[in-house]
């Protein structure tokens, strides 16, 4: 009997022994075996969530296949302290650790929009709202007139955003709000300036002035190697004062309702950005423009132009005279011809 007891005992031991084998070292190949994630896998880790929730979270999106053999994991590893949050994404063969350490590092999945050189604040109003991701995407025009949004970027006697935020690609986080988006635009832009602070103060503009001429040229010209020589033009023009007569700026004060054709009416209609109708520069920059435009007009070519036309051909021919400029215009725009005109 006591050989019967003995035997069982012993056969019991073996088989917890084996069980306690077995779920170790399943654990040691749950650790070390890679898996592959497929391409886009996100999972989000909310404020409040714990390395359990987590690993919730891990298994169902299938980046792990065992939530309480990585809880173990975590313990074993006192990685309990180390939760970040924010979305996270996975792709590739990894292995539980890797998974682990990928929250650890904080690398969120960052989504990143573009605002395209000579945006303006409508067209650039259109790209936010399509920006799912960024909490109050749709609200952009409203904070870009907000005075106490103006006043925290410094643009306290502002009346809109126009001209103040740099036109670039950015990448951002799930979740962001639009306001600190937008400050992010607006102190790139002021660094964007101040790489060009002494010519600033060279030349007889202050930063305000010198964006709302950056952004004629930006909307003036799609041919960056020709900025320069635009800008001298509207440079010549305030010298001799001379009304700048840009079509863009008649365009900008029928905005959002311009239907693409402008009017002998429309230049001959008076508001703050007419500069048929007004001397100097329209009331606020046109556009957000570009680094290139903006050191154009500090650098601009020099010449004596002070009339150009577009040739059809994405660029422009320049007159020094209006008698020059007419015949230009005869030729490119009246009679439609694309081949060099000789003056």
């Amino acid at each position: 009997m006591k050989k019967i007891i003995l035997t069982v005992f012993v056969i019991a031991i073996a088989v917890a022994l084996f069980k306690c084998y077995s779920v170790y070292s399943g654990y040691q190949a749950f650790k070390t075996t890679k898996i592959e994630v497929p391409s886009g896998t996100t999972v989000v880790i909310e404020k409040g969530n714990t390395w359990n929730s987590a690993a919730k979270k891990l298994a169902e999106a299938k980046v792990i296949t065992d939530a309480k053999q990585f809880m173990w994991m975590i313990k074993e590893k006192d990685f309990g302290k180390s939760l970040k949050t924010g979305e996270f994404e996975f792709s590739g063969e990894m292995t539980p650790v890797e998974a682990a350490q990928k929250i650890m590092s904080g690398k969120v999945k960052l989504y990143s929009f573009t605002v395209p050189e000579g945006y303006n604040k409508y067209d650039t109003a259109a790209v936010f709202k399509n920006l799912d991701w960024m909490q109050g995407s749709d609200k952009f025009l409203e904070v870009c007139h907000d005075k106490n949004f103006l006043e925290s970027i410094g643009a306290k006697n502002k009346t809109s955003c126009e001209g103040l935020l740099f036109p670039s690609t950015y990448s951002f986080p799930r979740g962001s709000d639009i306001i600190a988006v937008m400050k992010k635009m607006a102190e790139q832009m002021k660094n964007t300036l101040a790489k060009y602070k002494a010519d600033i103060e060279k030349s007889e503009m202050d930063a305000y002035d010198l964006l709302k001429l950056a952004s004629i040229v930006e909307k003036e010209t799609g041919a960056k190697d020709e900025q320069p020589k635009i800008a001298s033009v509207f440079l010549n023009r305030k010298r001799i004062g001379m009304k700048m007569q840009t079509d863009p700026s008649v365009i900008y004060g029928l905005l959002p309702k311009f239907n693409g054709n402008i009017t002998k009416k429309d230049l001959m209609t008076d508001h703050p950005w007419n500069t048929y109708t007004r001397y100097g520069f329209p009331a606020t920059p046109l556009c957000f423009p570009g680094e290139g435009a903006i050191k154009s007009v500090l650098h601009p070519d020099d010449t004596k132009y002070l009339y150009f036309v577009a040739t059809g051909k994405g660029y422009h021919y320049f007159s020094k005279t209006l008698k020059e400029h007419n015949a230009a215009v005869e030729h490119y725009q009246v009679q439609g011809r694309r081949d060099k005109f000789v003056y």
